[in-house]
């Protein structure tokens, strides 16, 4: 499939998504019904396998919504399963310098752009029925690094002036982390941080990505530079659901 969502993100448009947190094709299913943009699967904290993120992707396929996942880590094996798998975006934590981000661009390329080991058969290719799936690769496939340390916010720049990068995600809680003051986020030096590493990848050009804790807050957000927002995950809109109906029903 064309991933149109890269197209849109470099003609300027904005980009709302949401995590899913959970394994169920369900879930990812109702929220990729609702109207997002996008869907993260998370196999970086979430609870889903490989398999799980291909049952969700496909109980998506009927929708707009575009599959993609985080990563554990910046491992070019575990990037060249989930590519093949048939996501169309890679979101990769703790990326700290322009060499790592070069590092994930060259994972999701295939020579000689990149190191992506090829195979036929696979569900990316539509088990072999899509052989231009091949050329395309690169032009449809929407990458994403994190910024989520002191070194990376110092580093945002060069980090974002990597041919093939094309969101910068700041990850808030696990750069207050970084510094010590975990959840903080109010406080002074996150802030500072923050703010720099802002500053930077939009003088940049490429795509500012972050979380939103609520739809004021994207909107807030997007009209501050932000492009790419993931605004809650399938638990926390099912939580926040019910905890809100016992609020109104007087259970809380």
């Amino acid at each position: 499939m064309t991933n149109s969502l890269k197209a849109r993100l470099k003609a300027g448009e904005k980009a709302l998504g949401a995590w899913t947190m959970s394994d169920s094709a369900d879930n990812a299913e109702v929220l990729a019904l609702s109207g997002l943009d996008f869907i993260m699967m998370d196999q970086e904290h979430g609870q889903g396998l490989l398999t799980d993120a291909i049952a969700q992707m496909r109980a998506m396929a009927a929708t707009k919504c575009v599959p993609m996942i985080r990563v554990p880590w910046n491992d070019f094996v575990f990037i060249k399963r989930v590519l093949d798998a048939g996501v169309q975006g890679v979101m990769v934590p703790q990326v700290n310098t322009a060499e790592e981000a070069k590092a994930v661009v060259a994972a999701c390329r295939y020579p000689p752009l990149g190191n992506r080991g090829a195979a036929g058969g696979t569900r990316a290719a539509a088990y072999g029925y899509d052989m231009g799936y091949y050329d395309r690769a690169a032009d449809d496939l929407v990458i994403i690094v994190q910024i989520e340390t002191p070194q990376a916010v110092e580093n945002a720049a060069a980090i974002a002036a990597v041919e093939g990068v094309d969101v910068v995600f700041i990850g808030p809680r696990d750069l207050s982390a970084s510094i010590g003051k975990l959840n903080q986020f109010d406080d002074p030096q996150l802030k500072q941080l923050l703010a720099k590493a802002e500053q930077a990848v939009i003088k940049s050009g490429k795509v500012l990505g972050c979380v939103a804790g609520s739809g004021r807050i994207a909107q807030e957000m997007f009209a501050r530079g932000y492009g790419f927002l993931i605004s809650g995950s399938d638990l926390v809109h099912l939580r926040n659901g019910v905890t809100q109906m016992l609020k109104e029903a007087g259970r809380s």
